[in-house]
């Protein structure tokens, strides 16, 4: 009896050991939620098939009469979750991030969650899956529009960072991103097309007037002709992004991107294999270039209202290569109001032009009116 007795007693000192330092652990581990739940209500009045985006690229240049006319659809696909994670440790707070959202490829009724973002970061080390180095984030303005400008940074990729200040109101970012090959495939092979992952470095200057970004890329793309590969050939590009503080919160935005092989950097021009395209009569890989930008104004007119005002253009080269129908450039413009009457709560309203041209200089339009109620927590 007393051997059992004995054996209760160590049991429960190393239960509550065990619960001690569990319960030191929790205090070390803490979470934060966080997202918000979104209406966008669209209103078409011509052009686009797709309700989800306003993109350029995807305005139909002989449209049926189911895109001539004027439609209304509503979605709550938008809506996001955000899961911050922070653990102390003996090198530092390590950090963990996770976002999704409900804007997966099914366009039904029933959406399925969508991976955005997913990291861990610690110190300035970044591991995980978040926004492209390649052009600054923020540069972006607040849109109804879930699509954004035409030309503004597209991807979201899986990458090592590296982030540090250097000197007074310096910082630079090196990275190693996996963005995808993005190319039009040799269609006789079907073989797949393998990138490298891209290296991409930026600099910032930041001030009482704004910030200045400077980013620049570097990757080398093969391919497969057959069974062997056939070809390297390098990618490169340079993005410049600009917030400039005007007065009383108001501010202008400039952003710049240009480059051999970097489409699928650009918004509109992200997933439809524009970063090179085959040349069947010397069975080689031929990158293509692409430049774009835009220009942005933000107003607070109260601290309840405020309106984004935006111009954006992209260009595709023109080539022998791609067919008549093919992106060649493509203009946006777009201005809304938003209205919060208390903190978390957000309205919406926003007007959306758009105008394609193809390789063979066809050109349509479409406009779009939308609306947003939006409730964040």
């Amino acid at each position: 009896m007393k051997k059992h007795f004995f054996t209760l007693i160590f049991l429960l000192i190393i239960f509550s050991v065990i619960a001690q330092e569990n319960e030191a652990n929790e205090k070390k581990l803490s979470f934060e939620f966080s997202g918000f739940i979104n209406l966008n209500t669209i209103f078409d009045f011509n052009g686009l098939d797709d309700y989800q985006d306003f993109t350029t690229s995807e305005i139909p240049i002989n449209p049926t009469s189911y895109e001539n006319t004027v439609r209304l659809h509503m979605t709550a696909r938008q809506s996001r979750l955000n899961a911050g994670i922070n653990y102390v440790t003996p090198l530092g707070d390590l950090k963990g991030f996770v976002s999704g959202d409900f804007y997966s490829g099914n366009t039904g009724l029933t959406s399925y969650f969508n991976l955005r973002e997913a990291y861990l970061e610690l110190g300035q080390l970044l591991l995980g899956q978040t926004n492209t180095t390649f052009g600054n984030p923020d540069i972006v303005p607040a849109t109804i529009d879930f699509e954004g400008p035409n030309s503004c940074p597209a991807l979201r990729n899986p990458m090592v960072k590296y982030s540090n200040k250097a000197g007074k109101n310096w910082s630079y970012i090196l990275a190693l991103e996996m963005r995808g090959s993005d190319i039009s495939a040799f269609h006789t092979t079907g073989k797949p097309f393998l990138t490298t992952q891209t290296l991409v470095g930026t600099i910032n200057k930041q001030g009482d007037w704004g910030v200045v970004s400077l980013s620049g890329m570097v990757d080398i793309t093969r391919y497969f002709n057959g069974d062997s590969v056939e070809q390297h050939d390098f990618a490169y590009g340079g993005a410049l992004s600009a917030i400039i503080n005007i007065w009383e919160q108001n501010h202008l935005n400039i952003y710049l991107v240009s480059g051999k092989g970097v489409s699928n950097f650009i918004n509109d021009l992200s997933g439809n294999g524009y970063n090179g395209v085959p040349d069947f009569s010397t069975n080689k890989l031929v990158l293509l270039n692409s430049i774009g930008g835009f220009i942005s104004y933000t107003q607070n007119w109260t601290d309840k209202f405020s309106s984004n005002f935006i111009f954006s253009y992209i260009e595709l080269e023109k080539s022998p290569l791609l067919a008549q129908n093919d992106f060649r450039y493509s203009k946006y413009a777009l201005t809304n109001l938003f209205y919060a009457p208390f903190k978390r709560l957000n309205f919406g309203v926003e007007y959306v032009w758009g105008e394609l041209f193809v390789q063979n200089d066809n050109n349509a339009t479409a406009n779009r009116l939308q609306f947003l109620a939006q409730f964040n927590f």
